[in-house]
């Protein structure tokens, strides 16, 4: 708890140093913060504390996932010090939306109460919806900000009525009680506990971008700010994902058999959809949109597999996930401003004759979000695969497979046009800082995926 509260002082103190005109001086007290803020989470670690009457548990699950996106931020942090350096104003309110949106985050792994889970995804959203139209002046900003907060209220409102559709059939909030509640019904429940229940699984869907509720996916992801479409790809998926599982465990586990098969057909839908959509992309922010979209899908399938070490697996895909996802987004941003502010996936072109360095460890990031050796990311999926097969869902599994390779076909697009001659290259500039960090990235991918290791959580 002690974390969480530091982390909402910090994004307040980041906020009033705005005041100060300094832009030099915030990237370094948010990274403090958010230092300081993993430190006195791991010192949580095995106590398995409650708040708020029962409401929140900060236990190993919420923990993990909690430094997980901490360790993301921070990431994304160190490469907005460059990034921000030609924004004149609001800088500072940028550092702290992303820091509130991580405060949204941590209630979303830590709930045990309906209620607190609505907190967290509004207090997680309601930033979100700013940052999305951080480019005041561009057009595609403003839309991309203005559809994800209709659409997003609209997934709210589901969510609402069926919390209340819940209480209602249960008349409680906390998910235990809930889970003994349903129980009882041997899979028979009551129309308004079932209603309620597709409702409150519709909003948090929408959260992930699970097809078919994947639609403002793209568009948000190609109109907002780069940095702002890395964090939504990475820190609010990861809290998406671990509040997801959380309620499924902890609450509604196990589902009625057409909710279950829904939640298999929503899967199926966003490894099929993501796939067939990314290979008709030539923007390259869609295109990892709809990446985003497929490997939903498999973190649905960790996730429906359910087994004691489900959270495990889940976790160490969102982490890789997300360590292979920032560092593209930043090359892409450098790539951008070498060629005008172009997106397509031909400004890539020439980027091996130019920085060979970053086309190779470009190479292992795509490599990592295709699933293929030796990266962390073939172990993320190989490691799902094992899972869903040993739980005896093996159609799905062999479909999944099949879809995974199909999706290296888009990412070895990108490949080619990376390790291409350009008849024109543009001059690519990078800080030492950006330069560090991907090498960083590009390395912990690597030995990421020669070991599996796994949080007992």
């Amino acid at each position: 708890m002690s974390a969480l509260i530091l982390l909402t002082v910090f994004g307040i103190i980041v906020l009033y140093l705005g005041f100060a005109n300094n832009k030099t001086i915030l990237a370094p007290v948010a990274i403090t913060g958010l230092l300081i803020t993993i430190f006195l989470s791991i010192k949580d670690w095995n106590l398995g504390s409650k708040y708020f009457h029962d409401m929140m548990i900060i236990d190993n699950f919420s923990i993990a996932f909690n430094v997980s996106m901490v360790i993301i931020t921070i990431l994304i942090f160190l490469f907005g010090v460059n990034y921000y350096k030609r924004m004149e104003h609001y800088v500072a309110e940028q550092y702290a939306l992303m820091i509130f949106a991580l405060t949204g985050a941590f209630l979303m792994t830590s709930f045990s109460n309906l209620i607190m889970l609505f907190l967290g995804i509004e207090i997680l959203s309601i930033p979100l919806y700013i940052l999305a139209g951080g480019k005041k002046t561009s057009f595609r900003s403003n839309e991309a900000s203005f559809k994800y907060f209709l659409l997003g209220s609209f997934a709210t409102a589901f969510f609402l009525f069926g919390i209340a559709l819940v209480y209602g059939a249960s008349a409680t909030f906390y998910l235990p009680e809930i889970k003994t509640y349903i129980a009882q019904f041997n899979g028979q429940l009551p129309p308004m506990l079932m209603v309620g229940l597709l409702f409150i699984l519709i909003g948090v869907s929408f959260k992930v971008a699970v097809a078919p509720f994947h639609f403002w996916s793209p568009d948000v992801y190609e109109g907002s700010p780069t940095l702002v479409t890395a964090f939504m790809a990475t820190v609010v998926k990861t809290a998406g994902f671990a509040a997801f599982y959380r309620l499924l465990g902890m609450g509604l586990l196990p589902l009625p058999a057409p909710l279950e098969k829904t939640l298999w057909v929503m899967t199926m839908l966003s490894l099929l959809v993501g796939n067939l959509a990314a290979l008709r992309q030539t923007n390259f922010k869609r295109l990892l949109a709809y990446s985003a979209i497929v490997n939903t899908g498999f973190m649905m399938l960790a996730m429906l597999s359910q087994h004691d070490s489900s959270a495990s697996v889940l976790l160490y895909y969102t982490f890789v996930y997300s360590l292979a996802t920032v560092p593209l987004f930043i090359i892409f941003i450098y790539m951008k401003r070498a060629s005008s502010g172009l997106e397509e996936l031909t400004i890539f072109r020439g980027l091996y004759k130019q920085k060979p360095w970053m086309a190779v460890f470009m190479t292992i990031f795509l490599m990592s979000l295709a699933g293929l050796p030796p990266t962390a990311g073939f172990l993320a999926k190989y490691r799902v695969f094992v899972l869903s097969i040993s739980r005896g869902y093996l159609a799905i599994s062999i479909f999944a497979i099949v879809m995974a390779i199909i999706g290296v076909y888009y990412y070895f697009y990108v490949l080619r046009e990376a390790f291409s001659e350009s008849d024109n290259p543009n001059p690519i500039e990078i800080s030492r800082l950006n330069s560090a960090l991907i090498v960083v990235c590009g390395v912990a991918v690597l030995l990421l995926g020669l070991f599996v290791w796994s949080v007992p959580i």
